[in-house]
This record gives structure tokens, C-alpha cells and sequence, in this order.
């Protein structure tokens, strides 16, 4: 047995590195996909860290990815509740967070920013901590994101040629990817001299929109059937004009349809029964297709591929439904 928990634990310090499983500066990255690898594998490892003897690697590790979990939350301006989310008590939860900080200056001084402080102008949205840099960026300018001291995420065009001067751009957002969307499309006009393509506007706009999904994902909404949902958020989708905005959308409409689809399985029932309690409209055999087709690429997409398998066998389970109205 020990040798079994030897080679989950030299697993894990390989795979489940938040460098591995997180990439904070490309939004094109499904958050969905990201925020479930850290919180799966967050989970495990602490498992692992229950042994009666555990190497301390795998400490670091549970606590590194307690961090990140707290960062990508942030990161995303998504509602976070250890309880909820991590399954133990915040205030242990924060122990593991607090032990990281401990070990890592870089991550204690983004941490001190987002919670009391201590080396920040309080409240000063002049004074920046530097985040990183765009890695996707073209052209002889660069892009440098930061930190506020309201806690607003920000940015900063470099020319090649005055490399060291930094002028924060007055734009502040509360979630990194609208500060992504607003700098890219300020670095367009800068190297094309042009004014910024619409569909950057229409993308800043759109996901504008889709950031209350981000908001509420770790929150299970029970006050309206699931199909609501999944009828709203396809109604945004279908308003996008951007490339951007329909990849965001369309990754919110699978999770919706997945979460349809896993309601159908608790209750033991089809697709097709669940969607009925949500709607006066005829049901389409063609609908609760659908619905299954995008639940199966959210389970492909959008969560820890080593959920797939079991979700997979759970998505095979639950059938689309049969007789569903006259509408063939």
C-alpha cells in the first residue's frame, strides 16, 4: 500500500503543479477546465497529506494549490467559499494558503495585495504590482498587467524602444480577462496606427455579460429550472459577434447543459423529463440531444481529464429521452 501512495504522491509533484494545470495569461483557456484541475487535484493530494507519513513535497503541493485555487477565484471574480469549494474549514484552508505564503515571496506579496496591505499604498489605484507580461503578444510592443492598490487589475503598453518606462493605462477592471480584452485592443491601434477592430469592442462587451456566470459558478442556483438557464445563456451566445465572446459563451452553455444532464442522472430520469419541468414549449427528441452533445464537450473541455472517464460512463448512462411530444 505505501508503495501505491509513493507513486501517487511522485504523480502528483509531476502533474498537479499549479504551473501545469493553470495558465493565468491566455483567456482562450476554458477558466472552466482550469478552476476544476486545481480544485480536483486539490482535493487529492490533501487526501494523500492524510497519511500517516507524508513526504514534505506533497505538503507544499496541497498548499501551492490551495493558493492558486484562491488566485484563479480571484483571477476570475469568481464567488469563493472554502467550505463550498474545497470541502474543509476556512480557517484550515487558509492555514494551507498561509503556509505557502510562508515558502514563496512573489505569492506572499500578491496575496498581501488582494487582503490587508501591508507593503501597498492602501487604496491608491497609482501604486502597481506587476503581474507578468502578455505571452501572446505581437509586434514590437509589449504588454505588462498589473495590480492595483484597489485591487483592480491593469495594464501598461512597453515599446521596444523605452523598454523601462511604464504608464499604467487609466482602465481598471475587477477580473483580469476584461483588462486582457481592453489591452489587446490598445495594442492593435498602437502597431496598426488604426483605429482598435470592433470586434474587440464587441468582445469586451460580450464578455462583459458572461462575467455574473463567472461570479456565480461555484454557487448552484436552485431558485429556476436548469433549462432557464440553458435557454438564457443560448440566447447570449447567439448575440455574439465576436470569436471571443462565442467561445465564452459556448463554454458557459456546456457546463449549463452538463449540469442539465447530471440533474437527469440524480433523478434517474431523461434528459427530456428534466427539460419538461422547466417549460410549457413541446420538447424536441433534436433538443435533449443537443443538450447531451454539449454536456459530453464540457466533460471533453471543461473539467480535470481525470474526471473523464467517470463522466463520461455518467453521461452514457442518461438517456436523451423518447416520446418527448409530436415534434419529430
Amino acid at each position: 500500500m505505501r508503495e501505491l501512495h509513493s507513486t501517487r504522491d511522485t504523480w502528483h509533484l509531476t502533474h498537479s503543479r499549479p504551473d501545469v494545470l493553470v495558465d493565468y495569461f491566455n483567456p482562450w483557456t476554458p477558466m472552466t477546465r482550469q478552476i476544476s484541475q486545481l480544485t480536483h487535484r486539490f482535493g487529492m493530494v490533501s487526501a494523500l497529506c492524510e497519511q500517516v507519513s507524508v513526504d514534505e513535497k506533497l505538503l507544499e503541493l496541497r498548499n501551492a494549490l490551495a493558493f492558486h485555487l484562491l488566485r484563479a477565484a480571484t483571477w476570475w471574480r469568481m464567488d469563493f467559499a472554502a467550505p463550498r469549494v474545497a470541502g474543509m474549514p476556512t480557517t484550515r484552508f487558509m492555514a494551507h494558503i498561509h503556509a505557502h505564503i510562508d515558502r514563496v515571496a512573489m505569492d506572499e506579496t500578491l496575496f498581501d495585495v488582494l487582503t490587508w496591505q501591508h507593503h501597498m499604498r492602501r487604496d491608491d489605484p497609482s501604486h502597481v504590482m506587476v503581474l507578468g507580461t502578455d505571452p501572446l503578444c505581437r509586434g514590437g510592443t509589449s504588454i505588462l498587467y498589473g495590480l492595483d492598490g484597489q485591487r483592480r487589475f491593469r495594464f501598461a503598453l512597453h515599446a521596444a524602444d523605452t523598454p523601462h518606462v511604464t504608464e499604467w493605462d487609466d482602465a481598471a477592471h475587477t477580473d483580469f480577462v476584461s483588462t486582457c480584452l481592453a489591452a489587446r485592443a490598445r495594442h492593435g491601434v498602437v502597431e496598426t496606427g488604426r483605429e482598435a477592430l470592433g470586434e474587440w469592442d464587441d468582445a469586451r462587451l460580450e464578455h462583459a455579460r458572461a462575467a455574473k456566470y463567472h461570479t456565480l459558478y461555484f454557487r448552484q442556483d436552485t431558485t429556476r429550472p436548469v433549462i432557464d438557464r440553458y435557454i438564457e445563456v443560448l440566447g447570449e451566445m447567439t448575440r455574439c459577434r465576436s470569436r471571443f465572446g462565442q467561445f465564452e459563451f459556448g463554454n458557459i452553455l456546456n457546463h449549463v447543459a452538463f449540469q442539465l444532464v447530471r440533474t437527469a442522472h440524480e433523478r434517474q430520469v431523461s434528459i427530456a423529463d428534466v427539460l419538461r419541468e422547466g417549460t410549457t414549449q413541446p420538447i424536441n427528441l433534436r433538443v435533449a440531444n443537443s443538450i447531451k452533445k454539449r454536456a459530453r464537450a464540457h466533460v471533453a473541455h471543461g473539467v480535470d481529464p481525470l474526471l473523464r472517464e467517470g463522466l463520461d460512463a455518467m453521461l452514457d448512462n442518461v438517456v436523451a429521452g423518447y416520446s418527448l411530444s409530436d415534434q419529430f
